[in-house]
């Protein structure tokens, strides 16, 4: 007996099941596209498996509501919540009857049947999908020019029996789309923006084309070729793609530049680098340099002379029709987390590479939090570049852009949107480096002024210090002579026992005649102010009868205390610096001595009162 999918059975589940099971919940969970996981899988009906996989997605409203209505999922509670979409989609959508298995999972699908059916005749279940069922995307085939040139390339398909539409010069791009929404099989376009890119009838499969197989065409997506196309290094250039696996753009970028110049490919996942690995060697460019490495650690002296740059990072991927995971819920916190990530990215790009003049910035999201948003966050903090019309790179034949919530910077994004642009959904933002003179209208003064003011006061303080620095060094080190010298009066006085202070002093110093200090640690005369300072006149003065308790505690301290030197190389005049420690000699002295007679006093004082209570008792 074997566990699977949350059941104890010897009968097992049909293997497409399961691996559908597996990639569409890695799909939905931006582990990959469809594509990317279907043709991982070796030795596998890849058709029949993309096939469920891509109705498994698009059917994701539609199972959201069968599962909430009949609490399969509560009720069977073993039962694999992916595994279950699969057989659903497959009974109720694909096959439309489910193999003839005793496997656990499949008798709990079929035991529901009658029930799915009933609910899916409810309008509202029928009327759920995110695309209607009439609604379609054709196939896009971009000639790999590196392997074939374009020219041959469309004669290979004639000869395969594909026929060429004529376009008309001065078309519009409307005029464009409705030929392409009325493309008869047999026959295909060239599209009138990407000049190698190629249009098919939907459904049209590649897969398994000669060409495909060794690398002379590529099927990619329209959107996905328009940031290249947009950002046009031309051959020769320095060109840094940011995020570049699976390696689509990257080789769109060779085939552009002529296979000259040199392409940076940075990708930061290891399995994801190997992707890019295949997919480039595939392709025959050898002007790519692959990084398996954080972009985000990387600038100029890493990647110089960069002059174009391609930042595609990772997001939501809610644009991609044929990767349906995030059409029926809209998860705000990841948003939120992904924004992040595409503000640091842009801004690395916009602010390390200081030959960079032209950046592109894309995403296969529709949600303005990770496209017109974060755009203009990062314009708001960047005074280098400006943000630039991205229709004007189309030749102004375009008819979606961003959000008019926005102002000017929605006016100057460019979008790509599935029900009318026949393609992928897709955001693009254009950003060139100012010029002498340009400014860029979007950025925040109040950033700026900040800015200059936390400089300004950073300036000041540090001018104040270095104006205080030397005064400092030379009280402290007057203080440290000042010290030495009433050691030197304490320890030489005649007609006087050594009290207890004294005697710790005469037993850590040898005072030499010139009154000078020479310690057991042998201290260089000239360093004198490099050591701590042991005492000073002013706890002298507060401290009084608590005189010599105070000194014995500070004797203590380390005189190699690095916390409390001071330099006497930051005096200027030594020769100042010795007249004055005469003079404050001549005043400790006197003040020792009052010192002395006031405390004397005192104790005769103390004594005649206690002699005077004695005498009271």
């Amino acid at each position: 007996m074997g566990k699977e999918d949350g059941f104890n059975h010897s009968i097992k589940v049909p293997r497409l099941y399961k691996e559908t099971a597996k990639i569409s919940q890695k799909v939905a969970e931006g582990a990959g596209s469809i594509k990317q996981l279907v043709y991982e899988k070796t030795h596998f009906n890849t058709k029949a498996l993309y096939a469920l996989v891509v109705t498994t997605l698009k059917k994701s409203k539609e199972l959201d509501l069968l599962l909430k209505r009949t609490h399969l999922l509560e009720k069977e509670s073993r039962l694999n919540p992916w595994l279950a979409r699969v057989l659903i989609s497959e009974l109720l959508w694909g096959k439309k009857q489910l193999p003839k298995n005793d496997a656990k999972p499949i008798l709990t699908v079929l035991a529901y049947e009658q029930v799915f059916r009933a609910h899916l005749s409810d309008n509202s279940v029928a009327s759920s999908s995110a695309f209607t069922e009439g609604q379609t995307k054709p196939r896009y085939v971009r000639i790999n020019t590196l392997v074939n040139p374009f020219n041959e390339a469309l004669n290979l398909f004639e000869e395969e029996g594909w026929m060429l539409l004529a376009s008309k010069k001065g078309q519009s791009y409307t005029d464009f789309l409705e030929k392409v929404s009325h493309l008869e099989e047999s026959c295909f376009l060239r599209d009138m923006h990407i000049p190698d890119l190629l249009v098919f009838p939907c459904g049209t499969e590649f897969y398994n084309h000669p060409g495909y197989k060794k690398g002379a065409i590529v099927l990619q997506d329209k959107a996905s070729c328009l940031p290249v196309h947009i950002l046009s290094p031309p051959p020769g250039s320095i060109v840094l793609d940011m995020c570049a696996a699976p390696g689509m753009k990257t080789t769109q970028l060779a085939t552009v530049m002529e296979n000259t110049g040199k392409i940076y490919a940075v990708e930061q996942n290891p399995q994801r680098f190997q992707t890019l690995k295949k997919i480039v060697e595939k392709s025959g460019a050898t002007c790519v340099n692959l990084i398996n490495q954080d972009v985000l650690r990387l600038g100029e002296s890493d990647l110089p002379k960069v002059q174009y740059i391609l930042v595609d990072p990772s997001c939501s991927g809610s644009g991609m029709t044929d990767r349906l995971d995030h059409s029926s819920i809209k998860d705000s916190f990841r948003l939120q987390k992904l924004a992040g990530f595409q503000i640091k990215i842009l801004r690395a790009a916009l602010s390390r590479y200081p030959n960079a003049q032209r950046i592109v910035y894309s995403t296969c999201s529709l949600y303005p939090e990770e496209n017109e948003d974060v755009v203009r966050q990062v314009l708001e903090t960047n005074n280098d570049f400006k943000l630039v019309p991205a229709g004007k790179f189309l030749d102004n034949q375009w008819i979606n852009f961003g959000s008019s919530n926005f102002g000017k910077i929605g006016e100057y994004c460019l979008y790509a949107r599935p029900e009318e642009d026949f393609s992928n959904g897709f955001f693009l933002a254009v950003f060139e480096r100012l010029k002498d003179g340009e400014l860029n209208e979007f950025y925040n003064g109040k950033i700026s002024n900040y800015e200059k003011q936390m400089e300004q006061k950073k300036a000041k303080r540090d001018k104040k210090r270095k104006m205080n620095a030397p005064e400092t060094a030379s009280l402290d080190l007057n203080e440290n002579m000042n010290t030495l010298e009433r050691i030197d009066d304490i320890t030489n006085k005649k007609n006087k026992k050594p009290g207890k202070l004294d005697t710790k002093l005469i037993e850590l110093l040898e005072v030499t005649p010139d009154g000078l200090k020479k310690t057991k640690t042998n201290w260089p005369t000239q360093n004198l102010s490099d050591h701590t300072n042991i005492v000073s006149v002013e706890n002298l003065q507060k401290k009084k009868r608590k005189r010599y308790k105070s000194q014995e505690t500070l004797l203590e301290v380390p005189f190699e205390d690095a916390n409390v030197r001071t330099n006497i190389q930051d005096v200027a005049d030594v020769s100042k610096i010795k007249k004055k420690k005469k003079q404050k000699v001549e005043e400790t002295k006197v003040e020792l001595q009052t010192y002395a007679e006031k405390s004397g006093e005192d104790i005769k004082k103390s004594k005649k009162k206690r002699k005077r209570d004695d005498h009271t008792m």
